[in-house]
């Protein structure tokens, strides 16, 4: 016999692609998590009046508009905005080299001054 017959080893060949394309995805999802979810309803823009502009730049420092601030201040701030709109929104940007917690701050600062409407957004330099 001269010639090699490659079919049992093709027949192989499938069979572990197929076992490892099957176990792939139930290796990378062993860690238990609850991901967040976001609503897929389109909600209309919110109207630019009752809109605020909260950022974060690299060195920490919040701005509320263009205008620095302290959080205690901050707070102050969106607590009569909030008083004063009823569908207050505020956009809070972020640089993306900041420390996690410097965004929870804010984000914990937002919710004391009851506003539920916001945005989270990136600033890629």
């Amino acid at each position: 016999m001269a010639e090699l017959n490659v079919t049992p080893l093709l027949d192989l060949a499938f069979v572990l692609l197929i076992i490892f394309i099957i176990t792939t995805p139930l290796l990378e999802s062993n860690i238990p998590m609850q991901l967040p979810t976001g609503s897929s309803r389109n909600s209309p823009p919110p109207d630019p009046k009752s809109l605020r502009t909260v950022s974060i730049d690299a060195r920490g420092q919040v701005y509320l508009g263009d205008q620095p601030i302290g959080l205690p201040e901050l707070e102050r701030e969106l607590s009569a905005f909030s008083r004063a709109t009823p569908d207050a929104a505020v956009i809070v940007r972020a640089d993306k080299s900041l420390r996690y917690q410097q965004v929870v701050d804010v984000v914990d600062t937002l919710q004391r001054a009851q506003i539920s409407r916001m945005r989270l957004e990136n600033v890629t330099p």
